[in-house]
C-alpha cells in the first residue's frame, strides 16, 4: 500500500509528537493538542529531493501562514 502525502510538518514547543499533513491548509486549521497554544504551534514544509539524496525543511513564518 502507498505512503499518503506529506507535505508539511506541525510541531509544537515542549511536545514530542510530529504531526503530518498534506496541505497548509491543513496543518493551520488542525486543533492544537490538549495543553498547547497556537503560539506553540510550528509549520514546515518538508520536501525530498532525489537528485541530492536529502530532505529539505523550510519553517512556514507567521506571515505566510496568516495569507494562505
Amino acid at each position: 500500500m502507498p505512503a499518503s502525502k506529506l507535505n508539511y510538518i506541525v510541531l509544537y514547543d515542549n511536545h514530542s509528537q510530529v504531526y503530518g499533513c498534506s496541505s497548509l491548509k491543513v496543518a493551520k486549521d488542525s486543533p492544537v493538542p490538549e495543553g498547547m497554544t497556537e503560539d506553540n504551534k510550528k509549520i514546515f514544509f518538508i520536501a525530498y529531493e532525489p537528485d541530492n539524496i536529502s530532505i529539505s525543511l523550510y519553517k512556514i513564518d507567521k506571515q505566510e501562514k496568516e495569507n494562505e
